[in-house]
């Protein structure tokens, strides 16, 4: 059946498509490799020959859903317009990485949940665009900008990770006692991280 439809590997990107729209729409939890391949059209054996099993096909899902994920953040960096003063653009940009990650886990939740599920095996290749890379890149612009210092620089990824990858699960999961509203959520754990970091304010 696969031969008739799909050609030189097509079938494969086809079945990480789908999967990822399966992954997108009900969790990690909903892949399967033989209801991909009845999705698809194809055989089971079929999709053997390009996922030895499904903690593969898992890894690389979960890839895809990252790759979004650091997509997304480039976008919203890109997004910020030039401005002559180099350092309030780089603090700029900083902050739009921060407000994208949670803006893209509260919009996806299931592909959040799928990008950072347990991995079962390695995937194919490693990230690329990669959401740690886009956050190190950030953050050497505000260093050539002199706004970061080169001591805070060691500690700033794991800082700024640490503070908005928290903030993004706990909306995602609705997890506040009291209610939250998104954005003024996002402006005060960046606003703490800017502190942490020594940062201008001044966005």
């Amino acid at each position: 059946m696969a031969s008739t439809r799909y050609h030189h590997g097509s079938l494969r990107a086809a079945l990480l498509e789908a999967g990822l729209r399966i992954a997108a729409a009900k969790g990690p939890a909903a892949l399967q490799l033989r209801d991909l391949a009845k999705a698809e059209g194809v055989s089971a054996s079929a999709v053997y020959r390009h996922f030895p099993d499904l903690a593969h096909l898992s890894a690389e899902i979960s890839r895809l859903a990252r790759e979004r994920l650091a997509q997304a953040m480039l976008d919203a960096a890109a997004d910020v317009p030039e401005h002559p003063d180099v350092g309030l653009l780089a603090n700029r940009r900083f902050a739009a990485i921060g407000r994208a990650y949670v803006t893209f886990a509260v919009s996806h939740p299931h592909l959040f949940d799928t990008a950072f599920q347990a991995p079962g095996a390695p995937p194919s290749r490693p990230d690329d665009p990669d959401a740690w890379t886009v956050l190190n890149g950030s953050l050497d612009a505000l260093v050539e900008a002199g706004e970061l210092s080169t001591l805070m620089r060691v500690e700033a990824p794991m800082v700024a990770w640490s503070a908005v990858h928290g903030l993004a699960g706990i909306l995602v999961r609705r997890m506040p006692v009291e209610p939250t509203e998104q954005a003024s959520a996002v402006e005060s754990v960046m606003a703490a991280v800017r502190r942490s970091l020594s940062l201008r304010g001044d966005l």
